[in-house]
């Protein structure tokens, strides 16, 4: 293969224009080596012919996508995302609630997998409220394309290698180890329900199974990568619309909110791509 940083470079530049996703700022090494991979399946000698390839199969981006971002899943994937939501963000929203007498709690995963994100947010929540989780109405809708995933979150059974970023002491509280895998807690089960929904749906803006449209929290990580940009402003547009006034968005690490069009949402942690719902906008 003959490449080039330069050429690199002009690859990502071209990933970022056209596709929104910002690479640039990666590990070169990093780059360099998983990208090898997608040039080596297909034959291609270069940066510049692959850029070609992305031009003339765009199913393409999916495969470059799915080699740049690690897509194994685990519970508390990105530990700095959910030490902020621990430390910062639900106990604001919880807060909130108090103070407006709201005793609902409202969250949606979504492309939530085999659950590990949906029941990581879950044991935070449990671990924050404590005695006062039975004071609150929680439920966190957790959304997938992928029913045999879905399927298999709702069992909530799991391999050591989706808990390794799990605290022993959460782990002895919220799962049971039996006969080698790590089953969720009945009491955290109990706050997620799982369904089918896909984002991309014009008709439907919403998981089926929720009544109302305002969530406190949105998560949605590592989805938008695999939508071109005006798809990923209207699920944008649209998750924004089903947030509640002072309602958090939680993005993917490579994925970006521009300012363009978004004047009613602020940025809370650029790092962990943690934005807010502000009160412009509202009537």
């Amino acid at each position: 293969m003959h490449t080039n940083d330069e050429e690199l470079k002009r690859l990502l530049q071209k990933v970022f224009e056209e596709r929104g996703l910002d690479f640039r700022a990666y590990n070169k090494t990093m780059l360099k080596r998983r990208l090898a991979r997608r040039l080596c399946a297909l034959r291609t000698e270069s940066y510049k012919e692959y850029a070609r390839t992305l031009d003339t199969h765009l199913e393409e981006y999916k495969e470059l996508f799915d080699s740049l971002i690690i897509s194994v899943s685990h519970f508390f994937r990105n530990p700095l995302t959910f030490e902020f939501l621990y430390e910062v963000i639900l106990p604001e929203m919880i807060t909130y609630k108090e103070q407006s007498r709201d005793a609902m709690i409202r969250v949606w995963s979504a492309g939530c997998a085999h659950g590990e994100e949906p029941y990581s947010v879950a044991i935070l929540l449990a671990e924050l409220l404590g005695e006062r989780l039975k004071d609150y109405r929680v439920t966190i809708y957790a959304t997938d394309i992928d029913t045999n995933a879905l399927n298999e979150a709702k069992v909530g059974q799991y391999t050591e290698d989706s808990i390794l970023e799990v605290k022993k002491g959460i782990l002895n509280k919220y799962f049971h180890h039996k006969n080698g895998y790590y089953q969720i807690g009945a009491d955290i089960k109990a706050l997620v329900d799982f369904c089918f929904h896909d984002l991309t749906s014009e008709k439907v803006v919403v998981p089926s199974q929720s009544v109302f449209t305002n969530f406190d929290l949105i998560l949605c990580r590592n989805v938008l990568i695999y939508f071109n940009q005006e798809l990923q402003k209207r699920v944008i547009n649209n998750l924004k619309t089903v947030l509640n006034e002072k309602g958090y968005l939680v993005l993917g690490e490579a994925e970006i909110l521009t300012d363009d069009g978004h004047s009613d949402i602020i940025c809370r942690n650029g790092l962990c791509k943690i934005y807010q719902k502000t009160s412009q906008g509202f009537d």
